[in-house]
């Protein structure tokens, strides 16, 4: 009797392991985006590894949009500039609500914690994206960015169609946009 209570204990106890394998592959497999909703702000956090623990690139990161327009701001929470953007950027957003367009904000914070906070405080609705230093190097190197607030318009296709687009103040940028609709 005791043999097969210990042989019942460790199928269960091999079922219930084997279930919490499966969960935690799905979901590294899926890499859930982390949401916040801050007011009426819908914050969406992007995993920065990929599903075999490796950096995702800035390409990887654009793949996950194809089919849609993505208008990136390079930003962080320290920067004037980019924060005198913000109204502009949430008019921006109310104006393209209903197309097939995203807002990624790509930050440069000195800190994970400081990106988050600052993503909340200043109610960024989008997709956020914080690089380490290596995938920040990469960013800078590959698009020359050299200051921030700095913008860049990417097509339907992932191709980046303007590495230095115009601020969401501009008048011009709407127009930009919707030509890539």
């Amino acid at each position: 009797m005791k043999k097969n209570i210990l042989k019942l204990s460790a199928l269960a106890f091999i079922a219930v392991c084997f279930a919490l394998v499966s969960m935690r592959s799905y979901s590294e497999i899926k890499q859930a985006k982390q949401q916040t909703i801050v007011g009426e702000s819908k914050i969406v956090y992007l995993n920065a590894k990929k599903a075999d623990g490796t950096d995702k690139s800035f390409a990887d990161v654009i793949a996950e949009f194809k089919g849609k327009v993505v208008y990136v701001d390079f930003w962080a929470s320290w920067c004037g500039p980019c924060r005198g953007q913000f109204p502009h950027a949430k008019k921006l957003h109310a104006k393209l609500n209903d197309k097939p367009v995203v807002f990624l904000y790509v930050s440069f914070d000195r800190s994970e914690e400081e990106w988050k906070e600052g993503a909340e405080n200043f109610e960024l609705e989008g997709y956020h994206f914080y690089p380490n230093e290596n995938q920040q190097r990469l960013i800078y190197n590959q698009f020359q960015v050299d200051g921030i607030p700095r913008y860049m318009l990417i097509d339907k296709n992932g191709k980046v169609v303007d590495a230095d687009a115009s601020r969401p103040s501009a008048s011009s940028i709407l127009d930009e946009i919707t030509k890539l609709l």
